[in-house]
C-alpha cells in the first residue's frame, strides 16, 4: 500500500456519520470532516434504536468490532435504512475496510438515491483512489440531496483546489458563502423555537469561512499574495472571530514578513484562548523576529510554567493539553536554535522533556542545543542515542518518520565529532553515509562540510560530481556540487550548476540565494533582486538569505529598506561576520557611522585571535553585542572578510 493511499485511508477513518449537529458543534466544537445529517436521514426504528446506541458508544470507545457487530444487529430490523449502512460504512472505514465500507455506501444509496451523507463519503473514498471525475459527482449530487449542509461545498472545494481548479473553488466557496447569507436572513425573519435555523446558519457561516481559508492557502502555495488577501478577506467576512482564520492568516502575514499584522491576528487569538500555547509560541516567534527578546522571554517563561502543571506523559488523561504545550516549546526552541539563542533552547527543550521524557524529536533538537553551546563531545553522544532509539516517534510534534529522524541524528553526530575535533572519525561516517543515501542533499552538503573542515573540499568537489553523474536530475546534488564548487573557487561553475537546479526545481531557495548573490556582487541587480525576493519569500527566517537581500537592496540605493533587511539578518544569524560587515555598509549608508564602527570592529573580533591581536579590546557597545554561537570554526572565506573589514576601518580611521 503507498504511502499517499496510507494517508489518503487516515483520512477516510477520521470522517464519521453522526446525527444531528448540537448547538456547541455547530459554534466550530465538531470534529473536522464529519458529516452531520437531518432528523429524518438519521431515523432508526424503535426495534433497532438500542443496538444502534450501543453501537455509537462502542464507536466513541474505539471498540469498532463491537460498534460493527450492534450496527449489524441493527440492519436486521431496519435493513433499508441508509442511515445506519452509511454509519457502519464510516466503521468500516475506521477499520480500515475500504470495500466493505463501499459496500455498506451502495445499499444506502439503493435505498435512497439522495442520502447525501453517502454521496459524501464515497466522494472521500473516490478523491482518495485520485477519481476525481467520481468524486466530483458524487459531491454535486450530496449537495443537491441537502443544499444546506455544508459538509459536500467545503468538500468540493478541496477537491477543485487539489485538482488546481481555483475558479471552480472559488465559485463553490461564493455558492456556500450565500447559502450562508440566506440562513442567516431566517433566522432574523422567522421563527426559531428549536434553534434548528440558527444551529444550520451558524453551521454555513463557520464552513463558509473554512471554504475560503482553504482558497487562500492555495493562493499561498502559489505565492499569489494578492489572491490570498482576497480569500482572507471573504474568510472574516463570513465569520470574523474564526479561530481557523485568524490562525490561518497570521500564519501568512508572517510568512510576509508583516509583523505587525501577523500580531494583531495572533492577539485576537489570545483574547479568546489566553492559555493557548500555540498563539504563545507564534508570538514569542515573532518577537524574535523583531529582536525583542525580553518578549520571547515572557512567553517561553509562560510557556514552560504551563508545562510545569502537567504530571509527565503516562498515556492516560490531557494528552492532548500535554502533547499542545510540549509541541509549543518545540517550535520555540527551533525558533531561538535558528537565531543561535541556544541555552534558551535548551531550557524550553529540557521542559517538554520532562512531559515526554524520550520524545525522539526533542531528543534531537536537544542534541543541536548542546553542540551549538560548544558542547559537540555531549552533543554527538546524544545524536548517536537518537539514532539508535529512533523506532517510532509517538506523539509525533514535526511529522518527521523514524527513519529520517534516524538518518538526520547519524548525520548531525558524525558533523559533531568534527566540531569536537575528530576530523577523520567525521569524514569516515559522512562518506559511508553518502555512499548509502546519495541522493540525499542533507547528506551531501554534510559530507561537503565535513571534507571542508578538513582541508579536502575538492575531494568532496570531486565525490559529488561522480554522483551527479550515476544520478543525473538529482537537484540536491546538484545543489551540493554547486556549493562544493563554490568552496573550491570555481564560481562561474558554481553559478551553471545552480541553475541546472532551478531548472530543477524552481523554488530551491538555496540556488536563489547564491546565484542573487552572485549577481548582486558582479553588479547584475535587477536579476538578482528577482531572484532574492523570491528567495526570502520561500525562506523568511534565514539569515542568509536576508543577508543577500539586504545586500542587494544596498546595491539598488535602496539604503533604508537594505538597513532593515540587514538588521533582521543580524537578529535571524546574530554574530556572522559577514552579516556585520553588510550591516555596517548600511548603517554608513544611511549616516550612523558611529555605530557602523562599532559594528565593523565587532564583526573583526568574531573572526577569532588573529583580529583580536591587531585591533583595540571591544567596546561596552561591542560587548553587549549578541555573541556567535561558542562552536563557530573558521571558515574558507574568512580571511577575504577579514582583510576588507581591516580595510574599511583604515578607510574610516582616515575620513573622521
Amino acid at each position: 500500500m503507498s504511502r499517499r493511499w496510507l494517508a489518503a485511508a487516515a483520512l477516510l477513518a477520521a470522517c464519521a456519520h453522526r446525527g444531528p449537529a448540537t448547538k456547541a458543534e455547530a459554534d466550530g466544537d465538531g470534529a473536522e470532516g464529519e458529516t452531520t445529517t437531518s432528523q429524518a436521514d438519521t431515523y432508526v426504528s424503535a426495534s433497532a434504536y438500542q443496538h444502534y446506541l450501543d453501537a455509537l458508544l462502542a464507536r466513541g470507545n474505539d471498540d469498532l468490532p463491537r460498534a460493527a457487530t450492534e450496527l449489524r444487529e441493527a440492519l436486521l430490523y431496519d435493513p433499508a435504512s441508509p442511515h445506519l449502512h452509511t454509519v457502519l460504512a464510516d466503521v468500516r472505514l475506521k477499520q480500515g475496510r475500504v470495500g466493505d465500507a463501499e459496500e455498506e455506501l451502495r445499499a444506502a444509496l439503493q435505498a435512497d438515491p439522495d442520502h447525501a451523507p453517502a454521496h459524501l463519503l464515497l466522494a472521500r473514498i473516490a478523491q482518495a483512489r485520485e477519481k476525481t471525475a467520481d468524486a466530483l459527482s458524487h459531491l454535486r449530487s450530496a449537495i443537491a440531496a441537502a443544499p444546506d449542509d455544508p459538509e459536500a461545498y467545503r468538500e468540493l472545494v478541496r477537491v477543485y483546489l487539489t485538482a488546481g481548479n481555483v475558479p471552480s473553488a472559488i465559485e463553490t466557496a461564493q455558492k456556500l458563502s450565500a447559502r450562508s447569507h440566506e440562513a442567516q436572513k431566517r433566522v432574523r425573519t422567522e421563527p426559531d423555537d428549536d434553534g434548528a435555523l440558527t444551529v444550520t446558519a451558524d453551521r454555513l457561516r463557520s464552513q463558509a469561512a473554512g471554504a475560503w481559508v482553504d482558497v487562500a492557502r492555495a493562493y499561498v502555495q502559489r505565492h499569489d499574495a494578492k489572491g490570498a488577501e482576497s480569500a482572507f478577506a471573504e474568510a472574516r467576512a463570513a465569520q470574523p472571530n474564526d479561530w481557523e482564520t485568524l490562525s490561518a492568516e497570521g500564519s501568512f502575514r508572517e510568512s510576509q514578513r508583516d509583523f505587525e499584522g501577523a500580531r494583531a491576528l495572533y492577539l485576537q487569538l489570545l483574547a479568546q484562548r489566553p492559555e493557548s500555547p500555540d498563539v504563545l509560541a507564534a508570538l514569542a516567534r515573532l518577537a524574535l523576529e523583531e529582536g525583542d527578546l525580553e518578549t520571547v522571554d515572557a512567553h517561553a517563561k509562560k510557556l514552560i510554567a504551563m508545562a510545569s502543571e502537567f504530571e509527565p506523559s503516562n498515556g492516560e488523561g490531557l494528552d492532548d493539553d500535554r502533547r499542545e504545550a510540549a509541541a509549543a516549546l518545540l517550535r520555540v526552541a527551533v525558533a531561538l536554535l535558528g537565531a543561535h539563542r541556544s541555552a534558551g533552547a535548551q531550557t524550553a527543550l529540557d521542559s517538554a522533556l520532562r512531559l515526554f521524557p524520550d520524545q525522539p524529536e526533542l531528543l534531537f533538537y536537544r542534541a543541536m542545543a548542546l553542540t551549538q553551546r560548544g558542547r559537540p563531545h555531549e552533543g554527538a553522544a546524544a545524536f548517536e542515542q537518537v539514532a539508535r532509539h529512533t523506532s517510532t516517534i509517538a506523539p509525533s510534534f514535526l511529522g518527521a518518520t523514524p527513519k529520517a529522524l534516524a538518518l538526520d541524528a547519524r548525520v548531525q553526530a558524525a558533523l559533531a565529532r568534527g566540531r569536537a575535533g575528530e576530523i577523520t572519525e567525521s569524514v569516515q561516517r559522512l562518506r559511508a553515509l553518502f555512499s548509502a543515501q546519495p541522493k540525499d542533499e542533507g547528506v551531501a552538503l554534510a559530507l561537503l562540510e565535513a571534507y571542508d573542515r578538513a582541508g579536502r573540499a575538492a575531494e568532496a568537489e570531486e565525490l559529488l560530481a561522480s554522483a551527479v553523474k550515476s544520478h543525473p536530475g538529482n537537484e540536491g546534488l546538484l545543489y551540493a556540487l554547486g556549493s562544493a564548487q563554490d568552496r573550491t573557487g570555481q564560481r562561474d561553475k558554481a553559478v551553471a550548476t545552480m541553475r541546472k537546479v532551478l531548472s530543477l526545481e524552481p523554488e530551491h531557495a538555496g540556488a536563489l540565494n547564491y546565484i542573487g548573490y552572485t549577481l548582486a556582487e558582479r553588479g547584475k541587480i535587477d536579476e538578482a533582486q528577482v531572484l532574492l525576493a523570491h528567495a526570502v519569500e520561500l525562506r523568511p527566517d534565514d539569515g542568509a538569505i536576508a543577508d543577500s537581500y539586504g545586500f542587494c537592496l544596498l546595491q539598488l540605493g535602496r539604503d533604508r529598506e537594505a538597513l532593515r533587511e540587514l538588521r533582521r539578518a543580524d537578529r535571524l544569524s546574530p554574530g556572522d561576520p559577514i552579516i556585520l560587515s553588510h550591516l555596517g555598509d548600511a548603517l554608513l549608508a544611511n549616516g550612523n557611522k558611529d555605530q557602523a564602527l562599532e559594528v565593523f570592529r565587532h564583526a573583526l573580533s568574531r573572526l577569532g585571535p588573529e583580529a583580536g591581536r591587531r585591533e583595540r579590546p571591544l567596546t561596552a557597545a561591542e560587548a553587549a553585542l549578541p555573541a556567535d554561537p561558542p562552536d563557530r570554526v573558521p571558515e574558507p572565506g574568512d580571511d577575504k572578510v577579514r582583510k576588507d573589514l581591516a580595510q574599511k576601518l583604515r578607510t574610516l580611521a582616515q575620513h573622521p
